[in-house]
């Protein structure tokens, strides 16, 4: 498939939401520019697609990979920047998460997003209009057992505040996906036995067999892609974090 589209950039493009807007993009003519550890067969079709193998954990690789990439993939502008990677192993008492695996969960659930966006808006050639920043109420609302993951996001939406106020010429989108089929949801399962330790958890784990409450990947994205299509409507505000079930009242 050939394209002449805009330019979007997608860290975490492997699977879930990430795989799903590179997607839409590439179907749409976009020239995609994605980033994961390892790539499926789903992409292979894609003239216009172009993929940078990183590991998002190495922070400070980030800009030398990022460097060596757009050498070779040159542009001078992207229309969009999803800020997407992240993950969740498992639920735990703080107290019980050892320190290697706490700052490991930072590096790419926070870390990460800053040297990107650091890039970017360092850059002297690249130029960016609109970040998109994949969030959780986890980073708002407090729940025993979220552990590192919550941590992350509270951080994470302050990050991206801060870079709103500091950067008003990029349009910050902080949103929280809620929940859909994805690695939290995989881990907050009645089938983790480490859910009998956090009552609020189980209750949530149970609620996710209620119907039309957990939607796929895909279901979700083309939520957040109506979101970015009628952010003045909504009221959508730079560097504001906001859930998409709320803010689409579904």
């Amino acid at each position: 498939m050939t394209a002449t589209g805009r330019r979007i950039f997608i860290t975490g493009v492997s699977r879930g939401i990430g795989k799903e807007l590179a997607l839409y993009h590439l179907e749409n003519g976009d020239h995609v520019y994605g980033v994961s550890r390892f790539l499926g067969d789903d992409f292979s079709t894609y003239t216009n697609f172009h993929h940078l193998g990183l590991d998002l954990s190495e922070t400070d690789l980030i800009p030398k990979y990022l460097n060596n990439f757009f050498e070779s993939n040159p542009c001078t502008e992207f229309s969009r920047v999803y800020l997407n990677a992240g993950l969740i192993d498992d639920i735990y008492f703080l107290n019980e998460l050892n320190i290697e695996k706490f700052n490991y969960i930072l590096s790419v659930n926070l870390a990460a997003y800053k040297q990107v966006l650091d890039f970017f808006i360092n850059h002297k050639v690249i130029d960016i209009s609109e970040v998109v920043v994949s969030s959780s109420i986890a980073g708002v609302r407090a729940r025993a057992g979220m552990s590192a993951y919550a941590v992350s996001k509270a951080a994470l939406n302050m990050l991206m505040k801060i870079y709103a106020l500091e950067n008003p010429s990029i349009f910050i989108v902080v949103a929280g996906l809620c929940i859909f089929d994805s690695a939290v949801s995989q881990v907050v399962t009645p089938g983790n036995t480490n859910l009998k330790r956090f009552k609020e958890l189980q209750n949530l784990a149970n609620r996710l067999n209620t119907p039309k409450y957990m939607v796929s990947a895909k279901e979700r994205s083309m939520d957040l892609i109506f979101v970015l299509d009628h952010l003045v409507e909504l009221g959508v505000s730079s560097g504001d974090f906001f859930e998409i079930r709320e803010i689409l009242k579904i």
